[in-house]
């Protein structure tokens, strides 16, 4: 079930991903978000009935904490990919938040198997490939100040994985959820009047940015389900192959320029999801 819900997971923060990046082209990322994380907020209360659980401290603090490293997480990548070429951008994110639980996962004694082990490495690998450019790529190499932003916002991501998964456990239900979403929800409306970027969504434009603001809660979803099933360090790291999934609609549907590395980085990601699942 992990791998399922991993997997899962990877697909709707792909498709979500991908949906924030082209809507953040047209509206400041602060202003997708704060119509996104309202419809996540609703869809995870929605559902807690059917995941009840109990609510205590650890539970609040944990979720609260999972929100704003992820909301810090998502803004910083939706500028980004504003400015940038999404098919390297969602890679390089991914790298911290797939590192960064696996990492604390071993502190905390999960010991993957040497299979599983294989696809973690393969996996790294192939997210630091899909994000590799040249000086012909049509948007140019990419600087290092973009890419020390993409690291800090992989680093949000990966401790939003964490404190997501140590928040309370089966016990908890749903509750970290719909705390992390609730509270992103009400920690952007701040940000977006002081950036003065608060502003009506109307047509195609409020339909993607549903769409990712549903997919993102989607994937948050699957992978609480996905780490309390299994380690949490396979979890993360099959929720991090979400880049593929970018990059492949970026391709298709942007015409985003791929090179052979990358393309390679994406037949890594597809072998390392066979060794993780064996």
């Amino acid at each position: 079930m992990t791998v399922l819900f991993g997997l899962l997971a990877a697909i709707a923060y792909g498709v979500g991903d991908f949906a924030g990046a082209v809507a953040s082209r047209q509206r400041q990322a602060v202003t997708i978000l704060l119509f996104s994380y309202p419809i996540g907020a609703v869809l995870m209360t929605a559902l807690l009935p059917f995941f009840p659980g109990h609510l205590n401290g650890r539970v609040v603090l944990f979720g609260l904490l999972g929100g704003i490293a992820g909301e810090i997480g998502v803004l910083i990548m939706y500028s980004l990919m504003a400015v940038a070429p999404i098919n390297v951008i969602s890679p390089v994110t991914a790298v911290l938040a797939a590192m960064v639980p696996v990492l604390i996962g071993i502190v905390l004694g999960e010991r993957p198997g040497a299979l599983a082990w294989a696809g973690i490495a393969l996996g790294l690998v192939a997210v630091v490939l899909v994000s590799r450019t040249r000086e012909d790529h049509p948007h140019g190499r990419v600087s290092a100040q973009v890419l020390t932003l993409a690291t800090l916002s992989g680093l949000g991501f990966g401790f939003y994985f964490v404190l997501l998964a140590r928040a309370g456990g089966h016990a908890s239900g749903l509750w970290p959820l719909v705390i992390s979403r609730v509270g992103s929800a009400a920690l952007i409306v701040p940000v977006a009047a002081q950036r003065r970027a608060i502003a009506p969504l109307h047509g195609r434009l409020l339909g993607i940015t549903v769409l990712a603001g549903v997919c993102d809660a989607g994937a948050n979803f699957f992978f609480l389900l996905a780490s309390r099933h299994g380690l949490l360090s396979v979890a993360s790291v099959l929720t991090a192959l979400y880049p593929a999934i970018t990059v492949l609609l970026a391709m298709g549907l942007l015409r985003e320029h791929a090179t052979g590395t990358q393309r390679v980085g994406l037949g890594l990601a597809a072998a390392s999801v066979v060794l993780i699942t064996v």
